[in-house]
């Protein structure tokens, strides 16, 4: 009984681990917005999503405020 209660336990934990794990490769620079929120969508994110380039953390911030340059600046 006691094995099944540890091997549960850890489970648990490691699934924990995974969902945290997953919920930051779905973010800009894995902390920022994730992919749905930014308004330059997934080809955008796919492309540059973990470019953590000072020129992309520009275009990143610019364009959640003007997603009209989306296309000019994730081409």
């Amino acid at each position: 009984m006691k094995r099944i209660l540890v091997a549960t336990v850890l489970g648990a934990l490691a699934l924990s681990a995974q969902a945290r794990q997953s919920s930051a490769d779905d973010h800009w620079f894995g902390v920022g917005l994730a992919w749905y929120e930014h308004p330059c969508g997934l080809q955008a994110f796919d492309k540059y999503g973990h470019d953590d380039s000072p020129a992309v953390r520009r275009a990143y911030e610019l364009t959640k405020r003007h997603p009209e340059q989306c296309s000019v600046l994730f081409p």
